[in-house]
């Protein structure tokens, strides 16, 4: 898609995609609270996209906050994706939608991987994230900015790109909900997170409880280890981790950075 758009520098517009397709597609925008982050209905001969705006009233550059540009992306992917078109034509019901990788439904799963892609293409991000293996939190937050993107959509693309063993976790407070390993971890036969079950680092564990006390953003870093996060039988196996809470979700975000070395040496 970004190719098709001629979009070789970032940050990815989704407004352009919306323009470009305007024969088919008409965006509107308003504060809808709670009900929705992005809404589309087929309507005959065009698709119609509600993307609430309340997310606005946070602090941000340029016209929309990060999260409506996601889900603007996101509701791009019901159009585009033929499986979620052909749903949306036959029912011609509104799609109600909550973006940014907090629905389990495989339906806003699909959107969100769309909607990641399209504002963080591979052939843009993937050099920012393997120019080294541990990134610092303000180096992240440069590549965010950047793309004018969530903490959050980075950090699950991120894993998607890197080359190096690393993870993405949510929490909320300590309890692990879901999480991605990149593909240098599952080749060491990490596949996934403990999900449902504590994390039990104590590094994160005291992140977690000023967080819930703080009430406001938040970021730390620590050293931990894999077997907090992953099922892997390198209980030793060190860790570097950042963390961020974001308020407006109650949930906390994890970055685990492993030393692709470290595999080796423990495979003696």
């Amino acid at each position: 898609m970004a190719e098709a758009l001629g979009c070789d520098t970032p940050p990815i517009d989704p407004f352009d995609v919306v323009r470009r397709e305007r024969r088919l597609i008409h965006a509107e925008g308003d504060d809808f609270g709670d009900a929705f982050d992005g809404r589309i209905r087929y309507l005959g001969r065009r698709f119609l996209i509600a993307y609430n705006t309340c997310y606005d009233r946070w602090p941000h550059q340029g016209k929309h906050h990060s999260k409506v540009l996601f889900t603007v992306a996101h509701e791009l992917g019901h159009f585009y994706l033929p499986e979620h078109r052909r749903r949306l034509v036959t029912s011609r019901r509104a799609h109600d939608s909550f973006t940014e990788f907090v629905a389990d439904r495989q339906i806003e799963q699909e959107a969100d991987a769309f909607a990641a892609g399209l504002l963080m293409p591979k052939q843009l991000l993937r050099r920012f994230v393997n120019a080294e293996n541990f990134p610092t939190i303000e180096r992240i937050k440069e590549v965010r900015n950047l793309f004018s993107v969530s903490l959050t959509g980075l950090l699950v693309r991120w894993t998607q790109l890197s080359d190096f063993p690393c993870l993405t976790v949510a929490a909320r407070g300590d309890e692990i909900l879901f999480g991605w390993a990149s593909e240098s971890l599952r080749s060491q036969g990490v596949w996934g997170v403990r999900r449902g079950e504590r994390a039990v680092g104590k590094e994160f564990q005291s992140f977690v409880r000023h967080s819930q006390t703080g009430g406001g953003y938040r970021e730390s870093k620590a050293n931990g280890a894999l077997y907090s996060w992953a099922e892997h039988e390198g209980r030793r196996l060190l860790t570097q981790e950042h963390y961020f809470y974001i308020p407006h979700t109650g949930m906390s975000w994890c970055l685990v950075m492993a030393d692709e070395q470290d595999f080796e040496r423990q495979s003696y």
